[in-house]
């Protein structure tokens, strides 16, 4: 369920690839990624905790890592490299809002943002990494 929110939030925002991995897998092969696609890449966390409210359960996914890339060519200059990162900045914020318009999580709080850095991958991309901690909203009666 989540993971297809994610998708649908992140395609909606301006992705043109969608790759998912574990935390514990994590790597992006450069086969994977054309020089024009813009890749949302959700990294699962492995973690997950039932918390009691009421009569209910709130399931907490802590935390997603959602990385909002480009790949980008060596010898690019730096000048062109902020452009980009600006742009996927700009697809993040969408990212972000899609998620809150949605209603399906709890309180989306403030997301501090990781540049992702060339030499991260091999396939030589750049981006944005959002550390996202999920309440998706679905209370169950106790069982």
């Amino acid at each position: 369920m989540i993971k297809s929110l994610l998708t649908t939030a992140l395609t909606t925002a301006g992705c043109t690839k969608i790759l998912y991995e574990s935390d514990k897998l994590s790597g992006i092969t450069s086969d994977q990624i054309e020089q024009t696609d813009i890749v949302g890449y959700i990294i699962e966390p492995n973690n997950l905790t039932f918390d009691i409210k009421s009569n209910g359960i709130l399931r907490v996914y802590s935390p997603h890592y959602i990385e909002i890339l480009a790949q980008v060519k060596p010898e690019e200059a730096a000048a062109n490299n902020e452009i980009l990162l600006e742009s996927l900045a700009l697809i993040a914020e969408k990212f972000i809002y899609q998620l809150v318009i949605s209603s399906n999580f709890k309180k989306i709080v403030s997301i501090q943002a990781v540049k992702v850095l060339e030499n991260k991958y091999d396939a030589n991309v750049i981006g944005w990494s959002l550390p996202i901690t999920l309440n998706y909203l679905e209370m169950k009666e106790n069982c």
